[in-house]
């Protein structure tokens, strides 16, 4: 779909190791679903604005207005309302029009357009200020391309993505030691998250995954462990079937709704050497259950298509225009 002429779009994100970085990434994704350069401001540190920029991101300064950006439209994609509704106001001061991205429910901060891609979102027919429910969750375009047919056999691999936080270091090699001793010659590719580190931790078996590699990695594994964010819609899109875990309390309503579809198995909480070993437990079972592994993917893909982003990139171009129509009769009055 074109581009709507004189189209910008600023995205103002929060991203970091302990909140994850599928704020950023989704706001990525919705960029070049729209065919631009993400350019964005990051509410993080500056080594999350590094790893932002890794991404492939235009990262503006903190100093730089809203006016002297003049977009659009300001997509904000904070889980904190506080900052949403802050970040909405300083918008609509400046007559800039505002859509606002949130998770499985959360309260959610009025804007032009409000949208909320999780399961389990009830979705509200012909509100199309509302874009609600997994239609429209938001996943990088070419993960289509990675969508394929379970009834091929798969190798026997196991792909881990837990997020970038303190978990991946401890929990994640207790989880990897667990599922190799259940699970003998499964090799892992572990995603080690996106800001850059040194020293990581040795594996029991498979190997560290640089942010790049995780779509082919997850696309071609037999089963995923993942955590309730963009990863596990992700691995529904292309039907990879997964053990879902919530890394934070916030993760639990899209862990069990996904359960509760029969797109994944709900891993619990982990945040122990015993939840650990639960889920490899878990993930080994699932290794064993050709037939389970066939109904989970194939829910999950008629679940998450992937077009979602592209959506949402049709609906924020008929906002841009709706602003370009009200920028012109102001210049004319």
């Amino acid at each position: 779909m074109p581009i709507t002429s004189g189209m910008t779009v600023v995205f103002q994100v929060a991203a970091g190791p302990r909140l994850g970085f599928g704020h950023l990434v989704r706001c990525r994704s919705l960029s070049r679903a729209l065919g631009l350069t993400p350019r964005v401001w990051v509410r993080g540190s500056d080594a999350t604005r590094a790893a932002a920029r890794a991404l492939g991101c235009d990262v503006l300064p903190a100093t730089l207005s809203l006016a002297a950006v003049a977009p659009s439209v300001l997509v904000v994609d904070d889980p904190s309302p506080v900052a949403a509704a802050a970040a909405v106001r300083r918008a609509r001061a400046g007559g800039v029009l505002v859509c606002t991205i949130h998770d499985a429910g959360r309260p959610r901060v009025a804007a032009d357009l409000v949208v909320d891609g999780s399961v389990g979102i009830t979705p509200v027919r012909g509100d199309h200020t509302q874009l609600l429910g997994p239609t429209f969750a938001m996943l990088d375009p070419g993960v289509r391309a990675g969508r394929r047919d379970r009834r091929v056999p798969r190798t026997r691999r196991v792909c881990i993505a837990l997020g970038g936080g303190a978990q991946v270091f401890t929990l994640v090699p207790m989880l990897v030691a667990a599922l190799a001793a259940r699970a003998p010659g499964v090799h892992v590719l572990v995603a080690r998250g996106f800001v850059a580190r040194t020293g990581l931790p040795a594996l029991a078996a498979g190997q560290w995954l640089a942010p790049q590699q995780l779509g082919a990695a997850l696309a071609e594994a037999e089963v995923a462990i993942v955590a309730g964010g963009v990863t596990a819609y992700e691995a529904c899109a292309v039907g990879t079937p997964l053990v879902v875990v919530a890394v934070t309390r916030a993760q639990q309503p899209t862990v069990s709704a996904l359960e509760q579809l029969g797109a994944a198995i709900d891993g619990g909480l982990l945040r122990s050497r015993a939840s650990a070993i639960r889920v490899a437990e878990l993930a080994a079972q699932l290794l064993a259950a050709p037939a389970t592994q066939r109904r989970l993917s194939a829910i999950g893909r008629n679940l998450i298509d992937g077009d979602g982003a592209c959506r949402v990139a049709a609906a924020l171009r008929t906002l841009a225009a709706r602003a370009q129509t009200q920028r012109g009769a102001t210049h004319a009055a």
